[in-house]
Protein backbone atom coordinates (compact mmCIF):
# COMPACT_ATOMS: atom_id res chain seq x y z
CA UNK A 1 0.00 0.00 0.00
CA UNK A 2 1.85 3.51 -0.99
CA UNK A 3 2.49 5.42 1.96
CA UNK A 4 0.22 8.44 1.11
CA UNK A 5 -2.93 6.19 0.43
CA UNK A 6 -1.42 4.32 4.10
CA UNK A 7 -1.83 8.45 5.47
CA UNK A 8 -5.16 9.38 4.49
CA UNK A 9 -6.50 5.90 5.94
CA UNK A 10 -4.82 6.84 9.14
CA UNK A 11 -6.20 10.54 9.13
CA UNK A 12 -9.63 9.36 8.40
CA UNK A 13 -9.38 6.80 11.07
CA UNK A 14 -8.20 9.33 13.43
CA UNK A 15 -11.34 11.34 12.47
CA UNK A 16 -14.26 9.11 13.08
CA UNK A 17 -12.64 8.52 16.54
CA UNK A 18 -12.21 12.16 17.42
CA UNK A 19 -15.81 12.75 16.30
CA UNK A 20 -17.48 9.70 18.23
CA UNK A 21 -15.36 10.98 21.35
CA UNK A 22 -16.84 14.42 21.43
CA UNK A 23 -20.51 13.21 20.96
CA UNK A 24 -22.31 13.21 24.44
CA UNK A 25 -25.85 12.41 25.65
CA UNK A 26 -25.04 15.59 28.12
CA UNK A 27 -26.04 18.14 25.27
CA UNK A 28 -29.72 16.21 24.63
CA UNK A 29 -30.73 18.61 27.38
CA UNK A 30 -30.88 21.37 25.04
CA UNK A 31 -33.33 19.63 23.16
CA UNK A 32 -36.11 19.11 26.36
CA UNK A 33 -37.83 21.63 27.61
CA UNK A 34 -39.50 22.10 31.73
CA UNK A 35 -42.35 19.35 30.08
CA UNK A 36 -43.04 16.78 27.53
CA UNK A 37 -45.63 15.51 26.00
CA UNK A 38 -45.13 11.98 26.08
CA UNK A 39 -45.44 10.18 22.79
CA UNK A 40 -46.38 6.57 22.14
CA UNK A 41 -43.40 4.04 22.31
CA UNK A 42 -42.04 6.39 24.82
CA UNK A 43 -41.11 5.09 27.93
CA UNK A 44 -39.73 6.86 31.14
CA UNK A 45 -35.99 6.07 30.67
CA UNK A 46 -36.08 6.59 27.15
CA UNK A 47 -36.94 10.38 27.75
CA UNK A 48 -34.45 10.72 30.26
CA UNK A 49 -31.76 9.42 28.16
CA UNK A 50 -33.45 11.74 25.50
CA UNK A 51 -33.34 15.12 27.67
CA UNK A 52 -29.91 13.89 29.29
CA UNK A 53 -30.93 13.15 32.76
CA UNK A 54 -31.14 10.16 34.81
CA UNK A 55 -33.80 7.75 35.37
CA UNK A 56 -33.94 8.54 39.64
CA UNK A 57 -33.60 12.33 38.53
CA UNK A 58 -37.01 11.76 36.12
CA UNK A 59 -38.56 9.68 38.99
CA UNK A 60 -38.07 12.80 41.25
CA UNK A 61 -39.14 15.68 38.75
CA UNK A 62 -42.71 13.48 38.32
CA UNK A 63 -43.70 12.19 42.23
CA UNK A 64 -46.51 9.77 41.76
CA UNK A 65 -45.45 8.71 38.03
CA UNK A 66 -44.41 4.90 38.28
CA UNK A 67 -43.17 2.99 35.57
CA UNK A 68 -46.22 3.24 33.51
CA UNK A 69 -46.74 6.23 31.33
CA UNK A 70 -49.61 7.09 28.59
CA UNK A 71 -49.14 8.74 25.51
CA UNK A 72 -50.35 12.72 25.97
CA UNK A 73 -49.42 12.53 29.39
CA UNK A 74 -46.78 15.36 30.38
CA UNK A 75 -43.83 14.59 32.23
CA UNK A 76 -41.47 17.51 33.90
CA UNK A 77 -37.92 16.95 32.90
CA UNK A 78 -35.93 18.63 35.86
CA UNK A 79 -33.22 21.28 34.56
CA UNK A 80 -35.27 21.47 31.45
CA UNK A 81 -36.10 24.90 30.07
CA UNK A 82 -38.85 26.92 28.43
CA UNK A 83 -36.74 27.85 24.78
CA UNK A 84 -36.55 31.56 25.65
CA UNK A 85 -40.51 31.88 26.89
CA UNK A 86 -39.71 33.36 30.67
CA UNK A 87 -42.68 35.64 30.76
CA UNK A 88 -44.75 32.56 32.66
CA UNK A 89 -47.70 31.90 30.09
CA UNK A 90 -46.04 30.47 27.18
CA UNK A 91 -45.11 27.18 27.72
CA UNK A 92 -44.35 24.05 25.12
CA UNK A 93 -47.33 21.02 25.90
CA UNK A 94 -50.81 21.67 26.05
CA UNK A 95 -52.45 24.53 27.50
CA UNK A 96 -55.74 25.94 28.01
CA UNK A 97 -56.92 29.96 28.63
CA UNK A 98 -60.36 31.20 29.15
CA UNK A 99 -59.35 33.46 25.68
CA UNK A 100 -58.33 31.40 23.48
CA UNK A 101 -59.75 27.83 24.96
CA UNK A 102 -57.93 24.33 24.50
CA UNK A 103 -54.36 25.23 22.14
CA UNK A 104 -51.21 23.35 21.80
CA UNK A 105 -47.86 25.63 21.82
CA UNK A 106 -45.56 23.42 19.52
CA UNK A 107 -42.30 21.53 21.91
CA UNK A 108 -39.17 21.52 19.93
CA UNK A 109 -39.71 17.92 18.19
CA UNK A 110 -42.71 17.92 18.08
CA UNK A 111 -44.72 16.91 14.61
CA UNK A 112 -48.41 17.84 13.68
CA UNK A 113 -49.69 14.46 13.15
CA UNK A 114 -48.24 13.93 16.90
CA UNK A 115 -50.30 16.80 18.13
CA UNK A 116 -53.50 15.15 15.70
CA UNK A 117 -53.49 11.86 18.22
CA UNK A 118 -53.03 13.99 20.70
CA UNK A 119 -56.31 15.68 20.42
CA UNK A 120 -58.06 12.70 18.23
CA UNK A 121 -58.46 14.65 15.21
CA UNK A 122 -56.10 14.34 11.47
CA UNK A 123 -53.26 15.78 10.50
CA UNK A 124 -55.40 17.78 7.43
CA UNK A 125 -58.09 18.98 10.07
CA UNK A 126 -55.22 20.68 12.10
CA UNK A 127 -53.90 22.17 9.12
CA UNK A 128 -56.42 23.42 7.60
CA UNK A 129 -57.95 25.11 10.78
CA UNK A 130 -54.52 26.55 11.95
CA UNK A 131 -53.94 27.48 8.30
CA UNK A 132 -50.43 25.28 7.90
CA UNK A 133 -49.44 25.36 4.03
CA UNK A 134 -46.89 22.34 5.14
CA UNK A 135 -47.64 19.51 7.97
CA UNK A 136 -43.56 18.58 8.06
CA UNK A 137 -42.67 22.98 8.98
CA UNK A 138 -44.15 23.67 12.40
CA UNK A 139 -41.52 25.53 14.47
CA UNK A 140 -41.35 25.38 18.63
CA UNK A 141 -43.49 28.24 19.99
CA UNK A 142 -46.28 28.02 17.30
CA UNK A 143 -49.95 27.96 18.64
CA UNK A 144 -52.03 25.16 17.00
CA UNK A 145 -55.86 25.21 17.94
CA UNK A 146 -57.81 21.78 17.94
Amino acid sequence: MPAKRLIQLSLIVVLLFASLAFTSNASASGYCGSTYVVQPGDWLAKIARRCGVTLSEMYAANPGVGSRIYPGQVVNIPGGYDYGYDYGYYYCGPSYSAYYGNYYVVCRGDTLSGIARYYGVSTYYLQQRNGVPNANRIYAGQFIFP
